[in-house]
């Protein structure tokens, strides 16, 4: 029998970043509240009244696995005051809907890319992508990237697509937030990511609740540089994902 991804091809390497709503604010406040979750494609019962209340109380969103139908901006995207940028890179054989990173923001973007994997997961030889952002904030541009990483490949492989999410990390000046599902699930993979990025002066916001652990290990986190983290927790309450969101708060850097 075959699964859930034999429905989906690659879309073209050459699909850009989709924007979907607008932004409701002029810029981020003193603080930022955050959120990053997969969200496995929207497959369970419940999955958006779950979003709404998740976002309802925060500043940025970051999903993995997210789905868009029909190409077009829903009710959601249009009433969550947010702007919304996705990266498509699986659409269903069916056409109507399609999956990627996509991130949300009261405040627009400055920019936005995406850049896929160089490899691909074997079987159904589907790339994973990583979507970054950048805000105004404090005075300074904030970069944001929004990360799935790669899985059931070499560590070589893993390593290849966590120097793509560093790059533009080590290419900007001012703060920073790197999160997402980085699929480590285990110990080897786990040193890699964070071999890399303390190497790119990333901390990570430590986690707090087992559920954040699958094969007692810890798939998603949040990293960041530039910034003072003010508060985090999970949320193992939200049951229509098998990955728990991920809360953070965020604010100024003072300086010492």
């Amino acid at each position: 029998m075959l699964g859930p991804l034999s429905r989906f091809h690659t879309l073209p390497e050459a699909a850009v970043p989709r924007r979907l709503g607008n932004a409701s604010a002029e810029s981020f406040g003193p603080s930022i509240k955050m959120i990053s979750w997969n969200m496995f494609k929207a497959r369970r019962r419940g999955w958006l009244l779950d979003l709404e209340t998740l976002t309802a109380g925060v500043e940025l969103v970051l999903l993995q696995e997210a789905v868009l139908q029909g190409g077009l901006a829903q009710p959601f995207h249009l009433a969550s005051g947010m702007e919304w940028i996705m990266a498509e890179t699986l659409k269903s054989t069916s056409g109507r809907h399609t999956t990627g990173p996509k991130t949300g923001s009261r405040v627009k973007a400055l920019d936005s890319h995406a850049v896929r994997s160089r490899d691909y997961e074997p079987i159904f030889r589907t790339p994973k992508a990583l979507l970054a952002t950048t805000y105004p904030f404090a005075g300074s541009p904030l970069l944001v990237v929004n990360v799935h990483a790669i899985n059931f490949v070499t560590v070589a492989k893993f390593a290849r697509q966590l120097e793509q999410v560093v790059k533009p990390v080590s290419a900007h000046t001012g703060p920073c937030i790197v999160a997402g599902d980085f699929n480590t699930w285990n110990e080897t993979r786990w040193h890699v990511l964070s071999e890399i990025m303390q190497d790119a002066g990333l901390k990570r916001v430590p986690a707090q609740f087992p559920r954040w652990q699958h094969f007692n290990r810890v798939l998603d986190h949040v990293f960041y540089r530039g910034l003072r983290l003010m508060n985090s927790r999970a949320l193992p309450h939200v049951k229509t994902s098998d990955h728990v969101p991920l809360w953070a708060e965020f604010g100024v850097l003072r300086p010492k």
